[in-house]
């Protein structure tokens, strides 16, 4: 077998990007507030909001792995990319009552 025995360095590891995140985020709140939610619109949200909750587990696993070292921009779009989910999931909510 061909395995190494030192761990990798934290240099060395895929770091967190949150840019493609808060990019999907911003995406699917730009289709919720120009088009209908539940028109055929949803064909293009849907999937976006899928992906935008897929990419920002998969960030969260890295920044877990890195032991929370980001910089302060990557801070931003962390918040960022939250705050784009929470207007997300409330435009459906409001939506659907």
């Amino acid at each position: 077998m061909d395995t190494p025995s030192v761990p990798a360095r934290a240099e060395d590891q895929q770091k967190p990007g949150w840019v493609l995140t808060a990019l999907f985020f911003g995406v699917t709140c730009a289709v919720l507030r120009l088009g209908e939610v539940w028109s055929w619109w949803a064909l293009l949200w849907v999937p976006l909001l899928v992906l935008a909750i897929g990419s920002l587990v998969y960030e969260w696993r890295l920044m877990a792995r890195s032991r929370w070292r980001m910089g302060p921009l990557d801070w931003g779009l962390l918040v960022t990319s939250h705050l784009g989910l929470a207007a997300a999931l409330a435009a459906v909510w409001l939506a659907g009552r």
